[in-house]
Order: C-alpha cells, then sequence, then structure tokens
C-alpha cells in the first residue's frame, strides 16, 4: 500500500509540473504558485467579494477573448450545474458563489464536440486538472482559458442542508450564500445567520480531504476573498492569458496580505499529507 499511495503523489506532482511549464508563466512561490502578478480588486460590477469573476467574463465576452464560459448556477435544492454563458449579461445573470462539486469538465468536452474551442472556464482546483488534461488531448486547437476559484472545501448539498437545519438554518431559502475568514453565512430573508466552517466539517465531500490546492495553482487567474479587505477578492495572475484578460479593467485595487492566504494553503497541505499518510501507516 505505502509504495502505491508513493507513486500517486509523485505522478500528481509530476503531471502539475508539466502543466505548470505549458500553461503557466512567472515566479515560483511557495504558498501563491507560479504567478506573473497578484493583487486585490473590487469590480464595478455589484456581486459577492467585489465581482470579480464576473467582470471578467463579462470583459471577455465583450472583447472576444473568448465565445463561451462555462460557470457554475445555482439549481433548486442546493444544487449546482454547469451552464454556457455566451454574453455578457448572460455572465451577470449567473453570478454567485456555490459551495458544492460541479462537474465542468463534462460541459467542456461538449461544447468541444460541437467545435467550440474558445471557452473561459471557471471552476475549482480538483475540476482544473481535468481542464488542463482536455487541452494537453486536444492541442493548441484548444483556446481554452481557466479561472480558477480559491477552494478548502466542497459540501454534500444533502448533508450540508442537514448540518445547518441543525443550526436553525434552511439552506433551501437561502439568498446567499458566502464562506469568508471561517465562517458560513447564509441569507433568509435578508437576515444573515452564521456557523463556523469547522462545525459543519461533516457535509463536506470526503474527497476534498486529500487535495492540496488551496489557490487554484493550475489557472489562467486565480480569484478568491482570503488575503483581501471584506468586498474585494485576490486576484493572482498566472500566464499569459490572464495578463490581457485582467488588462483594462475598471478595478479599484488595494494590497493583499499573502500571510492570511498562507495560512490556509498551509492548513489544506497539512490535511492533505495526513489522509495520505493514514493509507501509508508504514512511510
Amino acid at each position: 500500500m505505502s509504495s502505491q499511495v508513493d507513486k500517486v503523489q509523485a505522478y500528481r506532482k509530476e503531471e502539475e509540473s508539466k502543466i505548470e511549464q505549458q500553461f503557466l508563466k512567472g515566479n515560483r512561490d511557495e504558498d501563491l504558485g507560479v504567478y506573473i502578478d497578484v493583487f486585490s480588486a473590487k469590480s464595478s460590477v455589484e456581486g459577492q467579494n467585489g465581482g470579480v469573476v464576473t467582470a471578467l467574463l463579462q470583459k471577455g465576452l465583450r472583447e472576444g477573448l473568448f465565445d463561451v464560459a462555462i460557470v457554475a448556477r445555482r439549481m433548486q435544492g442546493y444544487t449546482a450545474q454547469a451552464v454556457v454563458a455566451d454574453n455578457a449579461e448572460a455572465a451577470l445573470q449567473f453570478k454567485g458563489t456555490t459551495y458544492v462539486k460541479v462537474n465542468v469538465s463534462k460541459k467542456l468536452r461538449e461544447l468541444l464536440g460541437q467545435g467550440k474551442r474558445r471557452i473561459a472556464v471557471v471552476c475549482t482546483p480538483c475540476e482544473i486538472k481535468a481542464v488542463r488534461k482536455i487541452q494537453q488531448t486536444i492541442g493548441k486547437e484548444a483556446g481554452v482559458l481557466v479561472i480558477g476559484l480559491f477552494c478548502f472545501e466542497a459540501f454534500n448539498p444533502a448533508k450540508l442542508k442537514e448540518e445547518l437545519g441543525k443550526r436553525g438554518i434552511d439552506l433551501e431559502k437561502a439568498e446567499k450564500t458566502e464562506i469568508n475568514r471561517g465562517k458560513f453565512t447564509a441569507t433568509v430573508n435578508s437576515e444573515a445567520t452564521m456557523c463556523r466552517v469547522k462545525d459543519i466539517e461533516a457535509a463536506s465531500e470526503p474527497f476534498c480531504r486529500f487535495c492540496n490546492d488551496f489557490v487554484s495553482r493550475l489557472a489562467d487567474v486565480s480569484v478568491g476573498s482570503i488575503g483581501s479587505r471584506q468586498g474585494y477578492s485576490t486576484v493572482i495572475v498566472r500566464s499569459p492569458a490572464g495578463e490581457q484578460l485582467v488588462k483594462g479593467n475598471d478595478f479599484a485595487k488595494d494590497t493583499v496580505d499573502k500571510r492570511e492566504i498562507a495560512k490556509l494553503v498551509w492548513f489544506k497541505c497539512e490535511r492533505a499529507e495526513k489522509r495520505f499518510a493514514d493509507l501509508n501507516p508504514q512511510a
């Protein structure tokens, strides 16, 4: 067993290195990964954490940097699915964050099968690697741009509803949900109720505990709230395609607290190492 686990970890590192070399550019940081620039931003779009992701999608669609964008849309019952935005207005309609796993790579394959090639994908770290592998298979014809989200873990919808229900929160009635600084906040009838993310750990997806990527290290642009003040997002630019997408936006900018990001990076890495160690007791 120990040999198999070691091989899996070594293979994962090798694959990530190949993706970095093929798609990314910049200096390597132990916590942030490969990047060209990092800053805190707030857009003119009214949205969660400054509406930065929506602003990037709108710019890309308006300027023809990509023809369509794959995003997660919240559905009834606090589930989510991958949907396609083909114009700036649709990107605005689908704004907002869900905290459940969404299979965007399946939707990407569908679009590629339809002959689409210039596609933006918004997703979490676990899906990014699948997207990059598809790019490697298709080759240079696939002009895919990846906007990665900071992600500590995703939740199982049924278990999340159960855990929050114990705390008096009806998730299905929530107009908005947000995770920020260790707190899960649900807004129902304009009233916000929060609890510690740690207290609803039982609702997280088991596979998330083996993931060591908090900042979407393999994306063209990574976006998340950690490291920025309230109402702003941290933006990490990792590739020439990411530079082009970020350039020219009317963002209000601020500084980033890298130490705050590092804390979550280290914690997630340590958790993943512990999970692998549990599979590898003789290591």
